[in-house]
């Protein structure tokens, strides 16, 4: 094999990860080598070579000068007929996107360690994973999803991928880790938690494989994979996850898993099942059907698509819906949930400022980098997708009787991909729905997608026998949910303040001011410490009970200190807006048409 890796770790306690490139067939005219800049699920420019701290090239044992073009290439001499390079990755980013090391394990994706060979990314390669020099003891095992070639019974060995895209999709966790098994559509599943944890595993492992069959047996058997492996880092705060062709990353934290002798799905459970979802939803929305402008993947520049309302939001809607389908959680359970998400958008004026599409097209530089006046400018596509997911799902069922469902497009567009491997146009779904309905939605698609006008929400859901009523919330931490049956009925007043604080020494710390809110009007602004209303002193549990003590007032006295220097203003004292949604079912059999499995046409 022509392109070989070695990967090590010599110095766990400096962070550091080893990696050796053998070249027996570099490019003669001087062969360019490239870390991508970004990788694929996580569509920010992260410049992962930041991280290379050392490299070096030789050739038959005589070294020799690489030639730095940018922040991520490098070109060797020309006239070479082999080549070594060996480079140091500091890996200290304790999350699913890049590599972290430590005494008490490793984990990397490829983007993060493997150098592109420049004109020869459709070569195979191998890998050597190495044990780490500190495991004196052996303790360590090998998780990944890699093709093993000779490997011993801890994992550690060789290792080959077809090509360089499938070398950068796989993972690899390396430690004294927790592993669980299980078998969904007849496919070997292998769940890998990393991290001091105990809870009931045996629960996991079945409401895991309840989760993969149903999706398996959702876009028909067989998956598109021979094994697949949940790779979970527990730790003490962090969530979030990142999905692979056979495998996917996770980060939660042990409030996250079932207690042992506790049946309940808790709310912290219920997002860890969701989290497994959607990124089990993955394997066939995005990383098998995917946008055309991400085949192939250009991964030292942003690739842009209008596209993730589809690939995140349709898997956002699909990850909750599958949990009730399968059992896992009630109908009333899944409306709540889907309350909340309701009640999500609808407090975020950026949906009045930013298309879904747009978001989607700037996720770039907007999504993915989040500031204080994130929620006035962004909406998101996860979010606001899945809802326009459910729209989606009773206008075609509406258009055609029932017989074409939302269900219907996501299987045209797998057979789609298995018959041809191709990505989709930008506006490729909605020819999809049209040709499975026989009518056009480009009326609804042009405003859901391409607009800030609100969703036809109250339609859908009466569609599928749900009520949808919007109350003021309850307080600043309410985010909706199940909520008592009389709770539309409150009349008592309930204040807002209209911006998100934090504990901080001496009050509260502002981080996000709501536009148009009574913290906007009274000149408060992210970043100021909000020490006294009306006189008395504040932390965040104090706000809500203060604003409501003064609920007859039109407004108070506020003082906070900005960059050291102390000001007073006054806070208008106003209403909450009715931006929670409550859903009640007022037609049983049809939630149960909409919450049960069907029969896609």
């Amino acid at each position: 094999m022509t392109i070989h890796y070695t990967v090590g770790i010599s110095d766990a306690n400096a962070h550091l990860i080893d990696v050796r490139l053998s070249l027996t067939n570099p490019n003669p005219s001087g062969q360019l080598l490239q870390l991508p800049n970004w990788l694929p699920g996580s569509y920010m420019v992260r410049d992962f070579s930041r991280n290379v701290v050392s490299i070096t090239a030789s050739s038959k044992g005589k070294n020799l000068a690489l030639v730095k073009l940018d922040k991520s290439s490098w070109q060797a001499p020309a006239g070479l007929t082999e080549l070594d390079v060996s480079y140091r990755v500091y890996a200290w980013d304790l999350s699913v996107r890049a590599a972290h090391v430590d005494s008490t394990h490793a984990f990397f994706n490829g983007t993060s360690v493997f150098l592109q060979v420049e004109g020869q990314t459709e070569q195979r390669s191998s890998v050597t994973l190495q044990r780490p020099v500190h495991d004196v003891n052996a303790g360590f095992n090998v998780a990944t999803t890699l093709s093993a070639v000779t490997v011993d019974a801890s994992g550690f060995g060789e290792y080959e991928a077809t090509n360089y895209d499938e070398l950068i999709d796989h993972p690899v966790e390396m430690g004294d880790f927790k592993r669980l098994h299980f078998v969904a559509g007849g496919v070997p599943h292998e769940v890998v938690f990393t991290g001091r944890c105990y809870f009931d595993e045996q629960r996991v492992v079945d409401d895991l494989q309840r989760i993969c069959d149903f999706e398996i047996e959702f876009f028909g058997a067989p998956a598109p994979y021979d094994r697949y492996v949940f790779l979970i880092m527990v730790v003490d705060a962090g969530y979030g996850g990142l999905e692979h062709r056979a495998s996917t990353a996770l980060m939660v934290t042990g409030e996250n898993l079932p207690a042992v002798g506790d049946s309940s799905v808790s709310d912290k459970y219920l997002d860890f099942l969701g989290l497994c979802s959607h990124e089990y939803f993955h394997n066939w929305n995005v990383k098998r059907i995917k946008p055309a402008r991400f085949v192939p993947y250009e991964l030292q520049t942003e690739s842009y698509t209008e596209l993730l309302w589809f690939f995140e939001g349709m898997t956002s809607y699909y990850d909750d819906l599958i949990l009730v389908r399968s059992g896992l959680i009630t109908q009333e359970r899944y409306l709540g949930v889907l309350s909340k998400t309701l009640t999500r958008v609808q407090r975020g004026a950026g949906r009045l400022s930013q298309s879904v599409t747009e978001s989607s097209f700037d996720a770039w530089h907007k999504f993915y980098k989040q500031d204080e006046n994130a929620p006035n400018a962004i909406v998101s596509y996860y979010a606001k997708g899945a809802l326009i997911a459910l729209c989606l799902d009773s206008l075609m069922r509406s258009n055609s009787e029932g017989r074409v469902t939302l269900d219907a497009l996501m299987l045209k567009m797998w057979q789609r991909w298995t018959e041809t491997g191709e990505g989709i146009g930008e506006r490729e779904p909605q020819a999809l729905v049209a040709d499975l309905l026989g009518v056009d939605l480009n009326d609804f698609f042009e405003a859901a997608l391409y607009s800030t006008k609100e969703l036809p929400l109250d339609a859908a859901l009466a569609f599928h026998g749900v009520q949808l009523q919007w109350t003021p919330r309850l307080s600043s931490s309410d985010v909706g949910g199940s909520r008592a049956k009389d709770i539309t009925q409150n009349k008592s007043c309930v204040c807002w303040l209209g911006a998100n604080v934090l504990d901080a020494p001496g009050g509260v710390r502002v981080t996000h001011v709501m536009s148009g809110s009574p913290a906007m009007r009274a000149g408060l602004a992210a970043g100021d410490i909000l020490i006294a209303m009306s006189g008395f002193s504040v932390n965040k549990e104090a706000v809500d009970k203060l604003l409501a003590r003064f609920a007859k007032l039109s407004s108070i006295k506020v003082h906070y200190f900005r960059l050291g220097q102390l000001y007073q203003s006054d806070l208008p004292i106003e209403q909450a807006p009715a931006d929670t949604a409550v859903l009640s079912v007022v037609d049983q059999a049809l939630v149960d048409v909409w919450l049960t499995p069907a029969t896609a046409s």
